[in-house]
């Protein structure tokens, strides 16, 4: 599995960057290491989806040095991103499903993606945990939105990723659903990181460690929606 082959470390120093000028983020720095569930918490436009997206290596920071699995990334080296990308997984609010195709189906793309097998029997023992089983043959587009909050992160789950970023994964979600969401985290936490932006005290409340990105964050911060 990936992560036997991998060390549980996410550095970042001195992270910056702006968004038509402005300083979103400026001299962020922390440090996470060993599996566990981490919290990156703040309130809505605070920054924490920009970081985030830098985390995940969807963005370039304007300034700063990012490791990960003790590796330095090189956002100039496209084969060490895209390597890098294949072990992470990441939950977004937009929820990033292909529309006409069945949860399954998008199960399907992401296995080729990735080059991880499919396995059938995470996929029930999951699905039926966040209650989305009866619904993994119907395309996304029938889905309400609390079930395609639950697909996407199916998506995170039943493959072997050892860094998983959750960006908000309990928005549009009834309580009880939230608390089932929070199970799982604290049942995957044991071997992988995991680390969640969000603005839910129960979250945080679960987590080994919470980053507070007001006290991280030298940066405006305050455009971001």
């Amino acid at each position: 599995m990936q992560r036997d082959s991998v060390k549980l470390h996410l550095e970042v120093n001195n992270i910056s960057f702006n968004y038509n000028n402005l300083p979103i983020l400026k001299d962020v720095s922390l440090s996470i290491d060993g599996p566990g569930l981490y919290t990156l918490f703040g309130e809505s436009g605070s920054g924490k989806t920009t970081l985030i997206n830098i985390l995940s290596l969807i963005q370039k920071p304007l300034a700063g040095e990012i490791t990960i699995f003790n590796e330095r990334v090189d956002f100039k080296n496209e084969t060490q991103i895209q390597q890098l990308r294949n072990k992470i997984a990441y939950f977004f609010q937009d929820l990033n499903l292909i529309e006409s195709l069945t949860i399954r189906e998008n199960l399907d793309v992401i296995s080729l993606i990735n080059g991880q097998p499919l396995s059938e029997e995470y996929v029930t023992i999951y699905s039926k945990s966040i209650r989305i089983y009866e619904k993994l043959d119907i395309p996304v587009n029938h889905l309400s939105g609390g079930e395609r909050q639950r697909a996407s992160l199916l998506k995170v789950l039943v493959f072997d990723y050892p860094l998983i970023l959750l960006d908000e994964p309990t928005n549009n979600l009834y309580r009880d659903n939230i608390s089932t969401i929070i199970e799982l985290l604290n049942e995957i936490k044991k071997d992988r990181m995991v680390l969640v932006v969000t603005h839910s005290d129960l979250i945080a409340k679960n987590a080994n460690q919470v980053y507070l990105l007001s006290e991280l964050n030298k940066g405006i911060g305050k455009n971001e929606k």
